[in-house]
């Protein structure tokens, strides 16, 4: 009996005609170029994520793209002591949007999480490594979503 009601999920979940809401299919726009001035890291990691968009057949729109992000972490709470109890970790990204040398709007997206410290600093390091992956990620969609709204 589990393994009908399986096969039947699996099937209605198969057909029913699911797509990922950001994927390149239907887009209809062209990321041309990507300009950083500044080779910061938060900066190089947008640009890899939406070089997808570089590839795209679509050319309704073609944008060239100048993007400026920065990274700051800052101690948002201290115990008694003066040891970090809470850390904030913002990324500040300017979007220049262009369509080929034509300047249409500038953008700002500023994304910020708040996290507790940890006494193993390995893993305060990769926590930190992880949400810095998930702010982008979101920057990314809100960038794609601005695009696609042009």
């Amino acid at each position: 009996m589990k393994k009908i009601i399986l096969i039947l999920s699996l099937l209605v979940l198969i057909n029913c005609g699911f797509e990922p809401i950001l994927s390149t299919k239907g887009i209809n726009f062209k990321i041309n170029n990507i300009e950083i001035p500044s080779n910061d890291k938060t900066s190089l990691k947008i640009k890899k994520k939406l070089q997808i968009y570089t590839k795209s057949n679509s050319s309704k729109k073609v944008y060239n793209l100048k993007i400026n992000s920065k990274k700051n972490i800052t101690i948002a709470s201290k115990d008694t002591k003066g040891n970090p109890l809470t850390y904030e970790m913002e990324i500040i990204t300017q979007l220049e949007i262009f369509d080929k040398d034509k300047f249409i709007k500038k953008i700002k997206y500023k994304k910020n999480y708040n996290y507790n410290n940890r006494t193993n600093k390995f893993e305060l390091k990769q926590f930190e490594k992880n949400t810095m992956e998930n702010l982008i990620n979101q920057i990314c969609e809100n960038i794609i979503i601005n695009l696609l709204s042009n």
